[in-house]
């Protein structure tokens, strides 16, 4: 993998005209279950009630951003929880 968790958060964090907003972002990178190299990302809603369509768009935007970034088809799982979740 050519880019570090600390790179792809701070990339997430330059992310504009977000659907809802996002108050942090969580990222780890390794390998999935089938060793595939993949990044896991999580997003903290500021708005914890955002419906699914809207969560799908943010979604999305993460996916593309990721892939941009590491310049590959790699595997990126996004989940959501809402801000006072943040550790």
């Amino acid at each position: 993998m050519k880019i570090t968790a600390a790179n792809i958060e701070s990339a997430l964090g330059t992310l504009r005209n977000l659907p809802t907003p996002v108050s942090g972002w969580e990222v780890e990178t390794g390998v999935d279950s089938t060793d595939a190299p993949a990044v896991w990302v999580w997003g903290y809603l500021t708005d914890e009630e955002v419906d699914f369509e809207t969560r799908s768009r943010l979604r999305d935007m993460v996916r593309d951003l990721v892939r941009r970034e590491t310049e590959s088809a790699i595997w990126v799982y996004v989940r959501f929880r809402g801000a006072s979740e943040a550790a």
